[in-house]
């Protein structure tokens, strides 16, 4: 018994295995990028709310040494909340320069990252 397929239909049959081999790779490959990317926004969300929690108790026993040293407690969350009004009023002025590009250069640089890399370390 002789086989009667023609050698385009065995080329057509191994570019298409080829085509369904290529795109699996590429879904495996984004998936392996956002579960990474996640993964950061994640840890790093945790990190920020253990340092939100230990900078709020700071700040409120700052309010209340200073409350103490100007014989009155609110003035103590006054004087907090005016150093705070100014720090966020440079935050705000710079925030494209300290916080936006340096997120969109990280998010950037964690999904082009090279797997070469990755393997070498």
């Amino acid at each position: 018994m002789e086989d009667k397929t023609s050698p385009v239909e065995v080329l057509l049959e191994r570019a298409q295995a080829y085509t369904k081999t290529s795109i699996q790779l590429l879904k495996l490959k984004a998936t392996d990028k956002l579960a990474e990317l996640m993964s950061n926004i994640v840890s790093g969300f945790a990190i920020l709310a253990i340092l939100t929690m230990f900078f709020v108790n700071l700040n409120i026993g700052i309010a209340l040494l200073f409350g103490v040293l100007l014989g009155k407690a609110w003035l103590g969350f006054f004087l907090v909340s005016a150093v705070y009004a100014c720090i966020g009023f440079i935050v705000y002025q710079f925030r494209n320069r300290w916080i936006k590009r340096p997120v969109s250069d990280s998010i950037i640089a964690q999904l082009l990252k090279d797997e070469d890399v990755k393997d070498d370390q």
